[in-house]
């Protein structure tokens, strides 16, 4: 995701055409990536948001993470023993930074029973007044806008919302084709290498491209 970030704060066509990332964009985000990685901790490579924001919140070894999502619970008063306040991404050669947008969904399986009463429930919990009150009241990190304007949610959550919304605003948003996330899951790998052990790489872009080729053929001829 931290490619990803890279990438598309300086084009819009990435991962839109058969050429997922053109050679001299790609072969900068790695040496950024890796510069980067050679000034920090090796732990830190080993680490997902959840586990670098505790190492924010429950010590005083480290004051500043400049690249992960956001989770608004760090915010809160007494979910850890230090609040963390969050803020919009860096720039990227004087662009605004796009973090990138997609994930963990509300959906109804086509499996479902009692698809009626899902879809109302799935109504009711995607509802401003819910997302604004109870959903976020209770530790949701809500998805609608009316809650991210909401006062009370950034009083709630140290202006959290008010303060990461132009990020969430410039965001790319990842392709949702069948078959990418094979990509995304399996891409992750020789970028994860160069930047710990370094090597060639031109040859990772290609591993990389190879991956993206791959992920079009849609998951049931993944799987089979």
């Amino acid at each position: 995701m931290n490619f990803y970030f890279l990438c598309a704060s300086l084009d819009d066509s990435y991962l839109t055409n058969e050429l997922f990332v053109a050679e001299e964009l790609g072969l900068w985000a790695l040496e950024q990536l890796r510069e980067l990685l050679s000034y920090c901790p090796a732990e830190c490579l080993g680490r997902n948001p959840i586990k670098t924001y505790d190492a924010l919140a429950q010590s005083d070894d480290f004051v500043y993470c400049p690249l992960a999502y956001g989770y608004s619970n760090y915010g809160r008063l007494g979910y850890a023993k230090n609040r963390l306040a969050f803020s919009n991404l860096v720039s990227v050669k004087g662009k605004v930074g796009r973090s990138v947008l997609g994930g963990t969904g509300l959906a109804i399986s086509s499996h479902c029973q009692h698809k009626e009463i899902a879809a109302k429930y799935a109504r009711y919990v995607n509802d401003a007044q819910t997302q604004r009150t109870l959903y976020l009241e209770n530790g949701g990190q809500p998805g609608h806008r009316s809650a991210w304007l909401s006062d009370a949610a950034n009083h709630l959550t140290n202006t959290f919302f008010k303060d990461t919304l132009a990020t969430l605003d410039a965001a790319y948003l990842r392709p949702r084709y069948d078959g990418y996330l094979y990509f995304q899951d399996h891409a992750a790998h020789p970028v994860h290498s160069y930047v710990n052990e370094g090597g060639n790489p031109k040859e990772i872009l290609f591993a990389m491209q190879t991956l993206f080729e791959e992920s079009k053929k849609g998951t049931d001829a993944l799987e089979n």
